[in-house]
Order: structure tokens, then C-alpha cells, then sequence
């Protein structure tokens, strides 16, 4: 996402991200939890490296669980600069960087590397892989989450609603379209999906350009949130990779 879309829409977003984690409802939390399984026994003496770090929410959180250092990069300075007021950590540093390059990070100096919903919010997933993999040691892990490509492809809710309602009204069914078309999309709704959109990229491409920047999968992690039908849809993939170097 170029850096005027999100830098105009920072105090949008902010308000975004402190709602949900506000919400005991959101689907955000059992991702959340799911990081901190995943990583927080690792995280000891680590340094890690958040890329496309928003206003810096999950780079705070990680610190709980002992890293020597925590870095958070985002292509927003307004964001930064959220991040920044936010930190009340020494661990914690935040600086603006490009996702696709990571220009500030040298190679080979991050054991962990995390990313938080940012994926589909990035046009070049390819280059953000092999930005990702220079930058960690050899054997060193990539932790990220995107909206589950399988259940939130490309749809527009004023010409194709994504749910399919019985005659009272209530929800019967998920709608999934247009799986296979690749690239940016907007949704018909007023949040972060109406207003910024996302690049889809279907689970194949994903996996394949992963394993293409020389990363071995460690495992895959569907999370589902809410109640009634979204309990039963994962709307979230998180993704366990590690560097071969």
C-alpha cells in the first residue's frame, strides 16, 4: 500500500486497532493468543524484528515475554510515531522502513521476525518474503498472519453480499468468490477493507513464494472469532516459517 494511503488514514486506523483489542469479541484476540503460544517460549534473549508494525501493538505485547530487543518497522511515519509515543519499554524501537526492502535492517541480525495482518496490506508479497529472509540468522523464525485467503477473497457486499441468509433473515451460509482473481480489491463495507482494500493472493502462491525464498514451513494455523456462523470460518492464517539461510 503506497505510504499517502495509510499515513492519510492513520488516525483511522489507530481508532481501528484500539476498538478491536478493546473488543473481548474480536477475532483479533485468539490470533493474538496463537502468537504468543507459538513465540513466547522462543523469545527469550531474541531480537525481534516487527514488520509493518501499524501503531506498534503486537511489538509491545511480544516484549512480555523477554526479548533482548524489539524492532518495529512501518512504511508510516504517522504510525511510527503513534508507536513511538506508545513505547514505554527501553526494549521497544520503531523507525520507518519499507516492508519490501527493510533498507535500516542488516542482514542476518534478527533471530525472529513477526508480522501481524500487514501482509495483504503489501503489493509485493514476493519481495517482502526475500527481505524477510536476508535479515534473519539462519534458522531464525517468520511468524505472520494475513485474512484467511480462502474466506476473504475479493467480494463487494453492495452486488454480492458475503453471507446467504434464509428467509428470517439469519445467517445460512458463507459466500466465497472470486478465489482465483489475484491482486487489489475493496469490499462494499466501512472498514478497514472498504476504505484501504488488500491484495489477494490465493493460498497456493502464497505457500510456493515462501518456499521459494528459501523458508521451510513449520506449520499453518486457522482462527476463527466471533459467534454463530463466523465461529465456524477461519478468518485469519497464521504462518510458521523458519529461514534455511
Amino acid at each position: 500500500m503506497p505510504r499517502p494511503v495509510y499515513e492519510a488514514a492513520a488516525d483511522f486506523y489507530v481508532a481501528f486497532v484500539d476498538r478491536l483489542l478493546a473488543d473481548p469479541e474480536s477475532f483479533w484476540h485468539p490470533l493474538l493468543t496463537r502468537y504468543d503460544e507459538l513465540l513466547g517460549p522462543d523469545l527469550p534473549g531474541k531480537r525481534v524484528l516487527d514488520i509493518a508494525c501499524g501503531e506498534g501493538h503486537l511489538a509491545r505485547r511480544l516484549c512480555a515475554f523477554g526479548p533482548a530487543s524489539v524492532l518495529g518497522i512501518d512504511l508510516a511515519p504517522a504510525l511510527v510515531e503513534v508507536a513511538n509515543q506508545r513505547a514505554a519499554d527501553p526494549r521497544l524501537t520503531f523507525r520507518v522502513d519499507d516492508a519490501h526492502t527493510l533498507s535500516t535492517v542488516p542482514t542476518a541480525s534478527v533471530d525472529t521476525a513477526v508480522s501481524k495482518l500487514a501482509l495483504m496490506d503489501i503489493p509485493d508479497h514476493r519481495a517482502l518474503f526475500g527481505a524477510a529472509a536476508r535479515v534473519l540468522v539462519p534458522g531464525g523464525r517468520f511468524v505472520f498472519s494475513l485474512l484467511h485467503p480462502c474466506f476473504e477473497a475479493p467480494f463487494h457486499e453492495e452486488t454480492a453480499p458475503r453471507f446467504v441468509l434464509d428467509e428470517a433473515g439469519e445467517r445460512l451460509a458463507y459466500r466465497v468468490q472470486m478465489y482465483q482473481q489475484e491482486g487489489h480489491w475493496q469490499s462494499g463495507g466501512s472498514g478497514v477493507r472498504g476504505r484501504l482494500g488488500a491484495y489477494h493472493r490465493t493460498l497456493s502462491t502464497l505457500i510456493n513464494d515462501l518456499l521459494a525464498a528459501k523458508f521451510l514451513l513449520r506449520g499453518l494455523h486457522e482462527l476463527t472469532g466471533g459467534t454463530g456462523l463466523m465461529a465456524q470460518v477461519p478468518q485469519t492464517l497464521l504462518i510458521d516459517a523458519q529461514a534455511q539461510g
